[in-house]
C-alpha cells in the first residue's frame, strides 16, 4: 500500500514538474489554448454551426462575408462558417486516429526491433524500405489501392508515419533496455512481456509523446493534401482540404473559399507544432532550467 502511494506521488510530482516546465513556453500555452477551443468547436459542432455543413440556398450564392456570413458563402449558396466548423471534426479526427494508427503499428515494431536483436535487422531494412518511397505517394498508393473513404483516409496516412515511429520507439527503447531497474526485473524472473509493458514502455513515452504531436499536424496536412487532390474525403462532406479543392475554381472571384479553409488548417497545425515544440522542452530533463 505503501509503494502504491509513493509511486503515485512521484507519478503527480513528475507530471506537476512537466506542467510547470510546460508554462513557461509561452507559445507553447497559446497553442495548447488555440487547439483546446477547436477541439470544443469539433465536439459541439452541430450545436455552435448555425447552418448544416450541407444547406444550399441558390439565392445566396459566392456572398462575400458578411453580417449573416461572417465567412460567406460557397457556389452552392452553403454558409462556410458551418462547414468550417463542421470540418474541425474530419480534420481533428483524422489526425488523432491517423498517429494512433501509427503509434500502435510503429511502437510494436520498434519494441521488437529493439528488444529482440535476431528481429532488428528485418524490421529496420523493411522501415527503410518504406521511408525510401515519399510519404505522400506512399499514402495515395494506398488510398487508390483500397480506395476513397475516411478509414482509408486515416488508414494510408496513419500507414505512411509508421517507419518513423518504429524508428523513435526503437531508439527509445535501446537506451532503457540496458538500465538497472530492468536488470533488476529480468534478475527476479519477469517475462520479456512484463518486462517490456511495466518498465521499458513507461520510460520510453516522452519522445514517442513528442512525436505523436508533431506528427498529427502533419497527418492534418497529409490528409487535406490527399482530400485536395482527390484522394481523400468526397464531397459534399466539409474537409478543409477538400473545401481547397473545391474553391480553386473561384479563387479570382471568391477569395474566401480557399483563403479560410487554408487559414484553419495553418493555426490547427501551428498549434500542434508549437504544443510539440512545448512538450519537447518540458520532457527532455536536457532542456530544463
Amino acid at each position: 500500500m505503501a509503494k502504491k502511494t509513493r509511486d503515485k506521488n512521484q507519478h503527480h510530482s513528475m507530471v506537476g514538474e512537466v506542467w510547470h516546465q510546460f508554462k513557461k513556453n509561452r507559445n507553447a500555452v497559446i497553442g495548447l489554448i488555440v487547439l483546446c477551443i477547436f477541439i470544443i468547436i469539433a465536439v459541439f459542432a452541430p450545436m455552435i454551426a448555425p447552418y448544416g455543413y450541407d444547406d444550399q440556398d441558390a439565392a445566396h450564392t459566392k456572398i462575400a462575408p458578411c453580417r449573416e456570413y461572417p465567412f460567406g458563402t460557397d457556389n452552392l449558396g452553403r454558409d462556410v462558417l458551418s462547414r468550417i466548423i463542421h470540418g474541425s471534426r474530419y480534420s481533428l479526427m483524422i489526425g488523432f486516429l491517423a498517429v494512433t494508427i501509427s503509434i500502435i503499428a510503429g511502437g510494436i515494431l520498434g519494441v521488437l526491433a529493439a528488444f529482440y536483436p535476431k528481429l532488428d535487422n528485418i524490421i529496420m531494412r523493411t522501415m527503410d524500405l518504406f521511408m525510401a518511397i515519399p510519404q505522400m505517394l506512399l499514402a495515395m498508393c494506398i488510398v487508390a489501392a483500397l480506395g476513397s473513404s475516411l478509414f482509408n483516409l486515416m488508414l494510408a496516412v496513419g500507414l505512411s508515419s509508421t517507419p518513423q515511429f518504429a524508428r523513435v520507439v526503437r531508439a527509445s527503447v535501446l537506451s532503457t533496455r540496458g538500465q538497472e531497474y530492468v536488470e533488476a526485473a529480468r534478475a527476479i524472473g519477469g517475462s520479456d512481456f512484463n518486462v517490456i509493458v511495466r518498465h521499458i514502455i513507461p520510460n520510453s513515452l516522452a519522445p514517442l509523446i513528442v512525436q505523436a504531436t508533431l506528427s498529427m499536424a502533419r497527418a492534418i496536412i497529409s490528409a487535406s493534401a490527399l482530400s485536395f487532390l482527390g484522394f481523400g474525403i468526397q464531397a459534399p462532406k466539409p474537409e478543409w482540404g477538400a473545401m481547397l479543392s473545391a474553391g480553386r475554381k473561384y479563387i479570382r472571384q471568391c477569395w474566401w473559399l480557399t483563403v479560410i479553409p487554408g487559414l484553419a488548417i495553418m493555426v490547427v497545425v501551428y498549434a500542434l507544432n508549437v504544443v510539440g515544440d512545448g512538450l519537447r522542452d518540458s520532457l527532455d530533463p536536457r532542456l530544463k532550467k
